[in-house]
């Protein structure tokens, strides 16, 4: 199981600067579940390193973002807040479709 942590950790860190990619597209590439790849960020506790907030739902809703604290709307405007300081497009709580990429 810490082999999947590691490996999710590893691919926060290729999504660029100004995109996001979905759970989906991180389930995609390791085989396993997207419920999966959304509790694993969600116990990460260096964002700065691994930009966990860079992942959203494959509609584009930025999904959750707990920061080490319960998981509503004043951290999602934290989540939207620094994704907008990446340059992603943000309307709303959704991401914009041409700043979601899949990962290779």
């Amino acid at each position: 199981m810490k082999i999947k942590y590691q490996k999710i950790y590893s691919l926060l860190k290729q999504i660029p600067n100004g995109k996001v990619t979905t759970y989906g597209s991180i389930a995609r590439k390791l085989g396993i579940n997207p419920r999966y790849v959304g509790k694993i960020p969600s116990e990460n506790s260096h964002p700065d390193i691994y930009p966990c907030y860079r992942v959203v739902r494959s509609d584009g809703h930025l999904g959750g973002y707990t920061i080490g604290l319960k998981n509503d709307v004043s951290t999602l405007e934290i989540k939207k807040e620094k994704l907008i300081q990446d340059g992603v497009l943000v309307i709303g709580l959704r991401v914009h479709k041409s700043d979601i990429v899949e990962l290779a």
